[in-house]
């Protein structure tokens, strides 16, 4: 497919020869140049909205940390608007809490960059992967960090992304920590757009309940201060452990339904950390300046509800020695244990058959545990779906196993459900570098196995946008190139794109879940070749009548979702797919 096209699918290239991996780039390796302005020292890391460098200054000789804005971003007109507005108000913020953050450039090249104060020393991750704070430090953090963060929100930005990779304490000092990464704040007010990340932050260990879709899902400087209190916790237990927040997204959203079990952290900070991680955004404190303003609101002894400004610290611990007995003692419950096995499983089964592009299945034990697998089409999906599993009469322990599956994926997943379970077949598709993600300029390299029998194979990428790119067949692989893959059983296994096949593809578009699928058939599916690019719902259409019409024991197919991720300020097509 030709690049000058606006679309998110993979670039095509047909004439370009296939070479593996990605090429090491000195462009901004140590002495790269930015502006004229900006000696290049050393890479930091990455993150969503970019990699960070160490620098200095060419004539001033002063240190400075640089992020690269990626292509997804600094190519997108929205994008940066948002991007500029938001460093705009945080440039004007000056806390000894928070990094400065002192311009959004240019070079000349047209690469767009961050320039920020430099900061040096270990991240609070580091430090607590050996040791814990002590509570006098731990109070200390929580005032220094709680002023910065309520600087930045007056001036409309919320964090969203806290967590101690984030947090740099200079010698290791918590009286000299700072709160870093804004990248992907974002504004509180209601109307404006999210810049980037959001997603990612659903499987993020700190996130909030309202982050993962939880009491209307509106994320305010609220989701801060949980976020806060969870980074308090874990500073208070050290030695790479944290409060029990989950694993997955089932138990993720179901730990962020109760107040987290404090045991394990000092009996004084209890008082600080409980009011902040109360499930629901209205119970915690209204603002972190309330907060540290009003300190003996929350150390005083309990109190009638209509004299406090919030959950009394009693009732908050009373709940968390609750919670604590009942995961302890699992078979605990608040009601008689007297639903049978049949009835624990009847009414899972009214539960999952409720939800739209979808596709559940569960267990149920003797002992009335349960596990539930599959895909739900939203996070309030998945948070509905925990809460009523959850509240059934009777039921033991409940494993959430669900992942996320956004339209049109989950309805693409539908029209080949009745060719995924065919196991005497198997056929699998991955990326050759073992991953879940890719990167925007990567090259799309897939590791197929087919049936064992003569057949024919279909590769398609769908966007999350509407939009399908046939991968294989497609218009421009050549008629030798499609009878390459009339399959017999003794070479089932191949890579797609590499030689012999000359085709070479490259990631494009925009970042966030994608779809790769194959389907396997022992005769060709569609009678004409069809445009290389078209519409979900048209080709899903034609889809699902072929395979209802499809012998019982014909095709095959497996699905392989995935990630894209930015692109590395050195990706491009002509390095993913050089010529020549």
């Amino acid at each position: 497919m030709d690049e000058r096209r606006s679309s998110r699918f993979p670039v095509h290239s047909e004439d370009r020869t296939v070479v593996g991996g990605r090429p090491e780039s000195a462009a901004l390796g140590p002495g790269a140049v930015l502006g004229h302005t900006y000696r290049i020292e050393a890479r930091l890391g990455g993150a969503d909205i970019g990699d960070t460098y160490r620098a200095r200054h060419v004539e001033l000789g002063t240190a400075h940390a640089i992020k690269i804005i990626p292509p997804a971003v600094a190519n997108n007109p929205r994008l940066i608007e948002l991007l500029v507005a938001e460093v705009r108000k945080l440039s004007s913020v000056r806390n000894d809490a928070i990094v400065n953050y002192e311009g959004l450039l240019r070079d000349e090249q047209g690469l767009r960059f961050l320039v920020m104060e430099s900061v040096e020393g270990e991240t609070l991750e580091a430090i607590l992967a050996r040791r814990r704070l002590e509570p006098s430090e731990v109070l200390r953090l929580y005032e220094r960090l709680g002023r910065g963060l309520a600087a930045v929100h007056a001036r409309g930005i919320i964090h969203r992304n806290i967590s101690p990779g984030d947090i740099i304490l200079a010698d290791g000092d918590v009286n000299r920590a700072k709160l870093l990464d804004f990248g992907i704040a974002q504004s509180m007010d209601p109307t404006d757009a999210t810049l980037i990340g959001v997603d990612a932050l659903a499987k993020h260990a700190y996130a909030s309940p309202e982050q993962l879709g939880l009491y209307g899902a509106r994320v305010d400087s609220r989701s801060d201060i949980y976020s806060l209190g969870l980074v308090l916790a874990a500073a208070a237990i050290g030695f790479g452990k944290t409060l029990d927040m989950g694993s997955n997204p089932g138990t993720m959203i179901a730990a962020r339904q109760r107040v987290p079990d404090l045991s394990a952290v000092p009996a004084e900070l209890r008082p600080v950390i409980a009011p902040m991680l109360e499930p629901r955004p209205e119970a915690r404190p209204p603002s972190l300046q309330a907060l540290l303003d009003n300190p003996t609101d929350t150390l005083r002894p309990a109190r009638s509800a209509a004299g406090s400004r919030w959950p009394v610290v009693a009732i908050a611990m009373a709940a968390a020695a609750i919670i604590a007995l009942v995961v302890g003692f699992g078979a605990v419950r608040f009601w008689p244990a007297s639903a049978s096995r049949e009835e624990v499983s009847a009414s899972i089964q009214a539960i999952t058959a409720g939800y739209q592009c979808a596709a559940l299945d569960f267990a149920v034990a003797p002992d009335r545990s349960a596990r539930i697998s599959g895909h739900v089409a939203s996070q309030q999906d998945l948070a509905k779906l925990t809460h009523d599993v959850g509240a059934i009469r009777g039921i033991g322990p409940v494993k959430v196993d669900v992942g996320l599956m956004e339209r049109p994926h989950c309805e693409v997943a539908a029209v080949l459900a009745p060719l995924v379970p065919r196991q005497r077949l198997v056929p699998s598709l991955g990326f050759v570098a073992k991953t879940a993600e890719a990167h925007i300029g990567d090259r799309l390299l897939l590791d197929v196995r087919t049936p064992g029998f003569d057949g024919y194979i279909y590769i398609d990428y769908f966007d999350r946008n509407g939009q399908v790119v046939h991968l294989f067949p497609n218009n421009q692989n050549s008629p030798t190139n499609r009878d390459f893959f009339n399959l017999r059983p003794e070479r089932s296994h191949f890579i797609v794109f590499k030689p012999p096949l000359t085709s070479c593809w490259t990631f494009n578009g925009s970042v966030g879940p994608e779809l790769i699928t194959l389907i396997a058939t022992p005769k060709p599916l569609f009678p004409n070749p069809r445009p290389e690019i078209e519409s979900t719902s048209d080709y899903i259409a034609s889809l699902a009548a072929l395979i209802h019409d499809l012998p019982q024991e014909d095709g095959a197919a497996a699905m392989l979702p995935f990630n894209l991720g930015a692109a590395a300020p050195w990706s491009t097509e002509a390095t993913a797919c050089p010529s020549g």
